[in-house]
């Protein structure tokens, strides 16, 4: 009888756990078909709908005098990458934000060192916000497009400091590694340094041919007043070239020549920026009529850190000037 009694207690028991079970799990099906047709994605107070793919929100935001390391993709509503940061061999930088005033700083100030996010936002407010690109202007209002922005680190302003002078220091030597190589390849006989001279002040390593063909080895040009010092313009043809060979300009298959124009006497301080590669508008005014001068220079001196089609950031070029005239 006690036996029988202990059985039907126990089954009484293993029932009610059962339907406490059932209970909890109707309770909880909600949320998790909530979750899942939302794919993951909260909404903060102010309207971001974002989800951590990598780490979690801080528990509080940094303070001033902090700088962000990072990468980020935009993907427009057609699943579309319209921005992509991750194919550069370089972090963006940016001073961390105080103020939230818009979604993505909202998302950025969330985010920390190692951290992952995609944000959810409509087209109408990415073009207020990032208005000057033409593929977000051209996107259809009324959809949503979506961020994914992944944080490298978060450093102190010290650090920063260290970081970006190292980062300089990394840049100088890659290019000037590029440009060494390309002028040990190519020398002029019997002649030092294979014809090269070196301005280790603007990075630029050269060569002028003078009139009679041979190359002027005793003046150092770009350490000297340029030739053409009260000149205000001078026209020339010229053709720039990637390091490893590839044309990027030729001003005589465009059939027009170029043109350049000072302000001041030094060009280097004073050149009107007509052109994208930097030093056209200054280096015509160090030759002479009749000369070809060969430079190799920096990027500092070239597209510089943004590049353009078909050139990378940070790309040092070779340019060649000749048919120089003054005005």
């Amino acid at each position: 009888m006690h036996e029988e009694s202990l059985t039907q207690t126990t089954k009484s028991m293993k029932i009610n756990i059962k339907k406490s079970n059932l209970v909890g799990y109707a309770m909880l099906l909600p949320m998790m078909l909530l979750w899942a047709c939302n794919g993951g994605f909260k909404t903060s107070d102010k309207g971001l709908i974002y989800k951590f793919t990598q780490g979690e929100a801080l528990k509080k935001p940094y303070g001033p005098h902090h700088f962000m390391l990072l990468n980020h993709m935009l993907i427009g509503p057609n699943g579309d990458t319209l921005e992509n940061s991750f194919k550069s061999d370089t972090l963006e930088e940016l001073p961390y934000p105080l103020q939230a005033k818009n979604e993505l700083l909202e998302a950025l100030m969330m985010m920390g060192s190692g951290t992952e996010m995609e944000v959810k936002i409509s087209t109408d407010s990415l073009k207020q916000k990032i208005g000057g690109s033409p593929l977000i202007g051209l996107l259809e209002s009324g959809k949503e497009a979506r961020f994914i922005i992944r944080v490298d680190k978060v450093m102190s302003a010290e650090d920063y400091d260290a970081y970006r002078n190292q980062k300089f220091l990394n840049r100088i030597m890659a290019e000037n590694k590029l440009i060494d190589e390309y002028a040990a390849k190519n020398r002029v006989a019997n002649l030092p340094e294979g014809g090269w001279l070196l301005d280790s002040t603007k990075m630029i390593k050269y060569r002028v041919k003078q009139k009679n063909g041979g190359y002027d080895m005793a003046h150092r040009r770009l350490e000297n007043a340029p030739y053409s010092k009260v000149n205000k313009a001078v026209t020339f043809h010229c053709e720039v070239y990637n390091i490893d060979g590839t044309l990027l300009v030729n001003s005589s298959m465009e059939g027009r020549l170029y043109r350049a124009e000072k302000v001041d006497a030094d060009p280097f301080e004073s050149a009107l920026a007509i052109y994208d590669v930097k030093c056209l508008n200054i280096l015509p005014f160090y030759l002479e009529e009749g000369e070809e001068g060969e430079f190799l220079v920096t990027s500092a001196n070239g597209y510089g850190n943004k590049g353009r089609i078909g050139v990378p950031a940070y790309a040092p070029l070779r340019v060649v000037i000749k048919s120089v005239t003054a005005e």
